[in-house]
Parts: structure tokens; sequence; C-alpha cells
């Protein structure tokens, strides 16, 4: 077992080899192979490396795009974590594709609340920083609650959040949401 891990390591760091040159077609080709030899027992919220692969392997697939893979590959990753920061930033983005705002809005909210989980600096999250919270507050946020057929309820849901949570991630998004109502309110809409 202990072989395995050194193959599908260093498979995985030839991957950020070729990233770092711009050959994205190779750093896939290596990612799939990296995640091909993960046995299902190291598939565990232990193995940060495997993490690391399905994220990397997930924006690539992205990309492509492979929706479905990525799909797939992000849902495997929660079923094992379901509080991984990344995997919820990448999820909110698939689904906002798919125009499925309100599980857009419950993605959203996982990942605030996981992003106080204290294992940021354990998984290395990519998505965590000053632009990607930008990128959810001033874009994602608002079209998946705009458009979401339950917006009053997931509302009040992340006040409750915040209420027991204190949640500063939380805090902002309930703002936004209620700036958004109050603009609803004002146009005569609900």
């Amino acid at each position: 077992m202990h072989d395995t891990n050194i193959i599908y390591e260093a498979n995985y760091k030839s991957a950020l080899s070729f990233l770092k040159l711009g050959m994205k077609e190779q750093a896939f080709d290596c990612l799939n192979l990296a995640f091909s030899q993960v046995s299902p027992e190291n598939k565990t919220i232990d193995n940060v490396l495997y993490f690391y692969i399905l994220s990397d392997l997930s924006v690539l697939s992205i990309e492509k795009p492979d929706k479905g893979r990525a799909k797939a590959l992000i849902e495997e990753g929660l079923s094992v974590k379901k509080d991984h920061a990344d995997l919820l930033f990448l999820k909110a983005l698939l689904l906002m594709d798919e125009n499925r705002y309100d599980e857009m809005l419950e993605s959203i909210t996982h990942y605030f609340l996981s992003s106080t989980a204290g294992d940021i600096s354990l998984y290395n999250y990519r998505f965590t920083h000053e632009g990607a919270l930008r990128e959810i507050y001033d874009n994602l946020l608002p079209v998946a609650y705009k458009n979401a057929f339950q917006h009053l309820q997931i509302r009040d849901v992340v006040f409750r959040l915040c209420e027991v949570t204190n949640n500063i991630y939380l805090l902002r998004a309930h703002e936004i949401m209620v700036k958004i109502d109050s603009v609803r309110t004002e146009k005569g809409q609900s």
C-alpha cells in the first residue's frame, strides 16, 4: 500500500509541474492517473493528497468542460468530507450552471460554515481567499438568492445559523440577502 501512495503522489507532483508550465492536458492525464491509483481504503478524510487530486481534477474537468465528471468527483469528495471548502465552492459553480439556485445557496452556506472549521491550513484550500469570497458575495450569492424559489426560507435558516454560530461569513451573507429583499420590496416583488 505504501508503494501505491508514492506512485499517486509522484503523478500528482507531475501534474502540478505541468500546471505550472501551462500544460493542462498533460496535467489532466497525470491527475486522472493519480486518481485511479488511490485505492478505496486510501479515500479517507485524513488523506489530504486525495482531496488535492479531487479538487484539481474537478477544476480541470469544469474547464474542459466535462461537468458531469466534475460533479461526480465533487460528490465523491463530499461523501468523504462533507465540509471540504474547495469542493463546496466548486459545487456552487456547477449548480449555478444548472440553474439550481436553492441548492446553490445551500452549498454556499455550507462553504461559509466550513471556512471557519479550522482545517484551512491542513487542506490548503485554494478557494477560501479574499478573491473567492468576493466572487461569492458580489456574484454567486446575489444571483442564487435573487433566483431561488425558497429565498425567504433560506434567509431565515441563514439568520438562525448566524445566531448560533456567529459566523462572520454568514453574517455578511445575511446582510446581502436582506438588502436584496429590500430592493424587491421597493419594486413590489416578493
